[in-house]
């Protein structure tokens, strides 16, 4: 389990997903969402952002408990908000 002293950020694919409203748990507006988001491309996202991300696959998000899409953890460079519209764009 990551801890705020851990200095990291937990990404779940659901954040860019389109087809995912915001109320079940996506983070970005819609116009920067993508279809179908995979953990992989958007660790490639993040590596390039120099986030050092961490894959963890078989992680569940709580509005999805029956799906293991997996999740990633990046470094804290900057507000949370800020770094998923950047990784959103690199999708």
């Amino acid at each position: 389990m990551v801890s705020r002293d851990d200095n990291k950020y937990v990404i779940y694919p659901v954040y860019f997903d389109t087809a995912v409203s915001r109320l079940n748990g996506r983070r970005v507006s819609q116009k920067h969402a993508v279809e179908k988001p995979s953990l992989e491309n958007i660790a490639k996202a993040a590596k390039s952002l120099n986030l050092n991300p961490i894959l963890e696959k078989n992680a569940t998000h709580s509005s999805t408990p029956w799906k293991r899409e997996g999740r990633l953890l990046v470094d804290k460079k900057e507000s949370k908000s800020k770094l998923l519209l950047q990784l959103s764009n690199r999708l």
